[in-house]
This record gives structure tokens, C-alpha cells and sequence, in this order.
């Protein structure tokens, strides 16, 4: 992608992004990811300060061999990041670095975390901080995220309606779908649509062995109800081929993996399952490059970073019709099914079986280049640059 830079006469505008996790966390999944990114593609355009937390999602050790409470440029030398210890962080030290930071822009990530999204838009109701707050909600207003936890979330967006919050904020939404979202829960609200930047720097195509009546599938995903594994699990009992899957992840909800690890055993002889639990992002490529279709029935999602981690891969992915990736088959980048459909998941699952090698790498080639044409959109850039003029 080309690269912006102002005018040497033209001071650069500081934004500060709030998020519970950044790198090197990895266990949070997507919201992490889109931020990374967006630090590493905006560097030179804007001046970028992280202010984060210094422990991964669902961990109480803090990261090793990082300093916190002050900003660090180990990432990168052109941005900064703060990690604030977790185990004893106060609203009071959110309002501190806001203030002393002064940017131009607060960017906020998600829409329900009580310190880094909830009490700075309470500062900036109070008028405690001038910057502009850009809220990107990331899903958090699709109705399968809203389903979780309803009895939190609903008193919230009931209030931010009646204090007028989104009349002070700019929101930015990744496709029309969640923009869609964000008018139905507060309409009239200023809204620009910026798509989520991926992971941009993609090696050559790289085939794997492919024989006909063996598939190996993998699934990258947190394991949680929404990301729907045990549907898949389910698909695969009546699958005829032999399979490989692969499942990785953290396994947020333990009734839930209880749930699909009674599924596995259940499984016929010709289904072999391994369980790898979490993998940090530079060993997610390898690990996709050894298998041959990524599956991922999500109940939604915003963006879906691990399928398009695949598809940078070029591996096909057999995901819902829950996801922006929609129209894969004239592609053959994969297949975006409705969940009332089991058995087209299982259908697919024979139809992948089925390929020989020829077959594997077309399909394969497809994806690598439905991917490489989405992070070479001139427009992408353009769109975060307009968010923040």
C-alpha cells in the first residue's frame, strides 16, 4: 500500500489508543490484533501512544521482562505503549494519563470494558479532556455478542442513550453490517466506516501434501459458545472421510469444552481430533500451512482475523454466513454456509476430502489471492486517514 506522510510544516496528530490488551498478548483474539495493526500501519502518519494493561486475557501473570507505568517504544521506535500493572490499576490512573497525554484523538475498543471504554466516555461527558473520541465498537453491538451477559450489557446502552453519549463521539464501524448495528441502538450518531486493517505482510503460496480421502482441517478460535465449535464437532460425526482436526485456542468457558470434549470421544475411528490450546500469532502461519481447509462456524463475527489469517495462507475456509467474508465459493476462497445447514458443513468437509493435489492447490492459490487483493485495496488507508482528520 502506498504510505502517507504530512508536510514537514505539518505537526502530527496524537492519538491515543485504550485497550485491556495489546502485544505481546495474544489470548483476547481479534481486538488485539486490530490494534497492533492499526499502530503499525498509522506510525508515520500519526503520533501513536498504546496505554494497555501488562497481562493477557484470563491471565493474573503479568508479561515477563516488560516495565511498567511508563512508555516504551520496544515494539517499534515510531509509537509507544504503556502497560499499567493490572492487579491493582484504579480509574483514577486512566484519568491521570489521559490528561497528561492531551491527544487529539482517544481512540476507544470495544464498547463494554469499565476502564478503558466506560470511564473515559464518563470523562468525556464530564468534560474532564478535550480530545475527540472515535469509539470503534467491534462487534460488541451484533446480536450474538449482545446475547452474552444481556443483564450487564442492556443497562449500559440504556444509558449511554439517555446521557446523549453518542452525540459526542465519533464511531467508527468496519463494514455497513455494524454500522447498521450502531444507528439501531443510537440513531443519529455520526458514523464512518472503516474496514478492519489485517495482517498485511503475506509470504508466497505454500502448498502441503494432499492426498484423496484425508483432509486435514484446523480451527484458531478462543472456545467460547460463539465460536461455535461444538456445531462443527457435530458436523463431523457424520463424515465418512478420514480427518484431521486440529482445535487452537484458550478455553474460556469450561462447561462448554466439556461439552465438545464429550462430542470428540464420540467421534467414529475414521475422526482424529488434537487439542493444542493457545498459540501466540507468529506461530499461527505454520501451523495453517500444514493443514488444508480452516473452519470456523462462528454465531459472528466483526472481522475474523484467524480466517483471514488463512486466507493470507492460502488455505479455503469453511466459515458461516456470519462473517464480512461472504461470496467465497465463485472465489474458491471457500465456503460461507448458514448455520440451520449442518450438513452442508458436512458435505464440505467429504468435498475437500475428496480433492487430489491438483485440486487442493487451486483452491489454495484462489484464497492466497482473494487475500492478497484485499490488502492491496488502495481505499483502506484513505478511510482510517478520514477517521482522524
Amino acid at each position: 500500500m502506498p504510505s502517507y506522510s504530512p508536510p514537514d510544516s505539518m505537526e502530527k496528530k496524537k492519538i491515543l489508543v485504550l485497550v485491556d490488551w495489546f502485544a505481546p498478548g495474544y489470548k483476547a483474539g481479534g481486538p488485539i490484533q486490530s490494534c497492533v495493526n492499526f499502530a503499525f500501519s498509522f506510525k508515520n502518519e500519526f503520533d501513536i501512544y498504546v496505554l494497555t494493561t501488562d497481562t493477557d486475557h484470563g491471565e493474573r501473570t503479568p508479561y515477563e521482562g516488560i516495565p511498567t507505568g511508563r512508555w516504551l517504544a520496544h515494539l517499534h521506535p515510531d509509537f509507544k505503549v504503556k502497560y499499567l500493572p493490572k492487579a491493582d490499576l484504579k480509574a483514577t490512573q486512566i484519568k491521570k494519563e489521559i490528561q497528561e497525554l492531551n491527544a487529539d484523538f482517544i481512540y476507544l475498543n470495544h464498547l463494554f470494558s469499565p476502564l478503558f471504554v466506560v470511564y473515559p466516555l464518563w470523562l468525556k461527558y464530564r468534560r474532564q479532556f478535550s480530545g475527540q473520541v472515535v469509539l470503534c465498537p467491534r462487534g460488541a453491538l451484533y446480536d450474538s455478542a449482545l446475547s452474552v451477559k444481556p443483564w450487564k450489557k442492556t443497562p449500559f446502552l440504556k444509558m449511554f442513550r439517555w446521557m446523549a453519549l453518542h452525540k459526542r463521539i465519533l464511531f467508527h464501524a468496519t463494514n455497513e453490517r455494524e454500522k447498521t448495528a450502531i444507528l439501531r441502538f443510537f440513531p443519529g450518531s455520526r458514523v464512518q466506516i472503516a474496514d478492519n486493517l489485517p495482517k498485511a505482510d503475506q509470504g508466497a503460496y505454500e502448498s502441503c501434501p494432499k492426498k484423496e480421502g484425508f483432509v486435514k482441517c484446523i480451527f484458531i478460535a478462543r472456545i467460547v459458545p460463539i465460536k461455535n465449535l461444538l456445531f462443527f464437532l457435530r458436523a463431523l460425526e457424520k463424515v465418512k472421510a478420514d480427518v484431521e482436526l486440529t482445535i487452537v485456542g484458550p478455553a474460556e468457558d469450561n462447561a462448554y469444552w466439556a461439552e465438545c470434549s464429550k462430542a470428540i470421544d464420540g467421534l467414529g475411528k475414521n475422526i482424529k481430533v488434537s487439542y493444542l490450546g493457545p498459540r501466540r500469532n507468529d506461530e499461527l502461519m505454520p501451523l495453517l500451512r500444514q493443514h488444508h481447509i480452516f473452519v470456523l462456524p462462528t454465531t459472528g463475527e466483526n472481522f475474523g482475523h484467524s480466517i483471514f489469517e488463512a486466507l493470507l495462507a492460502g488455505r479455503p475456509v469453511l466459515i458461516s454466513d456470519q462473517t464480512p467474508w461472504l461470496g467465497l465459493v465463485p472465489r474458491k476462497a471457500g465456503w460461507d454456509l448458514p448455520l440451520t445447514d449442518t450438513g452442508g458443513f458436512t458435505r464440505v468437509v467429504e468435498e475437500a476430502a475428496d480433492w487430489d493435489q491438483s485440486t487442493f492447490d487451486q483452491w489454495g492459490g484462489a484464497a492466497w489471492s482473494y487475500a492478497n487483493a484485499f490488502i492491496k485495496s488502495p481505499g483502506l488507508r484513505e478511510q482510517y486517514l478520514d477517521l482522524f482528520r
